[in-house]
C-alpha cells in the first residue's frame, strides 16, 4: 500500500511539472519537404550562401499563432540584392503551408544586409527560410 502510494505521489509530481509553461511549442502537423530551391531558380540566379555574403541576418520570428498550434512550413523568398548590400526587394515565391508564414520572412528579409556584391546588384537570389520545431532556420 505504502510503495503504491509513493508511486502515485511521484507520478502526480511529473505530471504537474508539465504544466508549468503554457507557451510550449507541440508540433501538431508534419513538417512539409524542403523544396528544391535551384529548381526555381535560372543557372544565373544566386542561391542564398553561394553568392551573398551576409553583414546583418536577423532570423524572422516564429508567428505567434502557429507556434501556438504547433504548424510547421517554410517561405522560398526571392531576393533582389542592390549594390550597397541592402535588400532591395523581397518577395515570397512559394511557402507551405500558405499563409502562416509569409509575412513574418518577408518582414525578416527586407532588413538583412550583405557584403556588396561583386558586379553590383543581384537579381533573383533565393533563400529558403525553415519554421519547424519553433525554431526558425536557414536552408539552401
Amino acid at each position: 500500500m505504502r510503495r503504491a502510494a509513493i508511486m502515485a505521489l511521484g507520478l502526480s509530481a511529473i505530471g504537474l511539472a508539465g504544466c508549468g509553461s503554457t507557451s510550449v511549442f507541440n508540433p501538431q502537423s508534419q513538417y512539409p519537404p524542403d523544396p528544391y530551391v535551384k529548381g526555381y531558380a535560372d543557372p544565373d540566379d544566386c542561391i542564398g550562401g553561394e553568392a551573398l555574403a551576409a553583414i546583418d541576418l536577423d532570423l524572422p520570428e516564429y508567428p505567434k499563432r502557429p507556434f501556438r498550434t504547433g504548424r510547421q512550413g517554410w517561405v522560398l523568398l526571392r531576393l533582389d540584392i542592390a549594390p550597397d548590400g541592402s535588400v532591395a526587394a523581397a518577395e515570397t515565391e512559394r511557402a507551405l503551408p500558405v499563409g502562416l508564414f509569409e509575412a513574418s520572412a518577408e518582414r525578416a528579409v527586407r532588413t538583412w544586409t550583405f557584403e556588396p556584391p561583386r558586379g553590383g546588384a543581384l537579381t533573383d537570389c533565393r533563400v529558403l527560410v525553415r519554421y519547424r520545431m519553433g525554431a526558425v532556420s536557414l536552408g539552401g
